[in-house]
């Protein structure tokens, strides 16, 4: 049996849906991960199809419509099996061609869409998106997230159930970490997308108060202009390093060498609260140590391994405090460090896609049937 897995962006930067269709795949299952051409001229090979929507519109309302309308004529010219929405802005396509069509599907959130911080002041479209989420989600075969706080959020607003599906790496094979050299080199990397909230024109103004450091940002987003425009203001652009959108399998190379990860959020929204980003556990992999923001899940991560250091405000001093803190304690550093190589062995997407398997099986039984033959 066929399954269609649709997403919005940029396919080979998107290493969760890489990640489960390789698995799919490697089940047996008949893969085509569909998302949008932006600035993939060519994507790589994987074991599963792809293909790749071309739209007019970049963003906004127009964009919304001109690629689920693509989407769905996409859909309806395969008559597809089963389909895989990820996010809301996929949940119109698929909903309309389930409803035509009677074919069943799956909702992977990664996010809670409708309380990020682009809908906040826009009542309208939130409304709107509010109301797809409430048509649409119940008549999913069956729900995921990535965390076990959006589940529960999202399962309690639904009235559907919702699995967690942790956003965690394959595990990486990495020769011992030169802690002298993470010293020598003094970065401070962050890796993801530079969108609203995220906190980097925040870290950019701390860079201030430590002017021996580098500020290494893999990634690119919708205030990338402003950030480097506020990182000129502040005459900044020797101690800043925009990097721009890295392939995933580069970001490990990176992110060996950094001696602290980054990823502080503002609390402006509650899909930000609840979250659990991906690059928490690339940073783990790296046996790179990370100072995250306190948060429900990563205050439940750092609990449990002490690679993680949690700062309870923005505040620059505060920031300020922990990265000279732990500088200056060495002992700490390196214990931190073997807790990332502990951590490396047991937040593994290779333990989680059993979830995955066994989710698939139980809700499409022909399916599970087939894989024994």
């Amino acid at each position: 049996m066929q399954i269609t897995l649709l997403v919005s962006n940029d396919i080979q930067y998107d290493q969760r849906m890489i990640r489960i269709a390789t698995s799919l795949q490697k089940e047996g299952y008949q893969i085509i991960l569909v998302g949008r051409q932006k600035k993939s001229k060519t994507i790589p090979s994987y074991s599963f199809k792809t293909h790749l929507l071309s739209c007019y519109f970049s963003t906004g309302v127009l964009f919304y419509l001109e690629f689920n309308l693509r989407l769905f004529l996409y859909l309806c010219s395969k008559k597809r099996e089963v389909i895989y929405a990820v996010d809301f802005d996929t949940l119109p396509a698929t909903f309309l061609y389930h409803l035509i069509y009677s074919k069943p599907f799956v909702f992977d959130s990664h996010e809670l869409f409708t309380e990020v911080p682009e809908l906040q002041n826009h009542k309208i479209k939130k409304w709107i998106w509010e109301m797809v989420g409430k048509i649409a989600i119940p008549a999913a075969t069956f729900s995921m997230t990535v965390s076990e706080s959006l589940a529960h959020y999202l399962s309690v607003k639904y009235s559907v159930n919702f699995v967690t599906i942790r956003n965690v790496p394959f595990k990486k094979s990495i020769d011992t970490i030169n802690i002298e050299q993470r010293r020598k080199n003094k970065w401070i990397y962050y890796q993801g997308m530079l969108h609203q909230g995220r906190g980097i024109d925040f870290i950019i103004k701390s860079m201030r108060e430590l002017p021996t450091w580098t500020l290494i940002l893999a990634g690119d987003g919708d205030t990338s202009d402003e950030l480097k425009a506020l990182t000129k203001e502040l005459g900044l652009e020797k101690q800043i390093i925009f990097k721009g959108m890295i392939q995933p399998e580069e970001l490990i190379d990176m992110a060996k060498n950094a001696w602290i990860g980054i990823n502080l959020l503002e609390n402006n929204s509650l899909s930000y609260y609840y979250s659990l980003a991906n690059k928490t556990f690339d940073y783990i992999q790296a046996r790179l140590p990370a100072i995250h923001i306190d948060f429900p899940e990563y205050r439940i991560l750092a609990n449990e391994n002490e690679s993680i250091s949690l700062l309870e405000k923005m505040e620059v001093a505060a920031f300020v405090a922990i990265i000279k803190n732990i500088w200056e304690n060495e002992n700490q550093y390196k214990n931190m460090v073997h807790a990332a190589e502990q951590g490396a062995e047991k937040y593994i997407w290779e333990k989680e896609e059993k979830k995955l398997i066994a989710e698939f099986a139980t809700y499409f039984p022909i399916l599970r049937d087939n894989l024994q033959k």
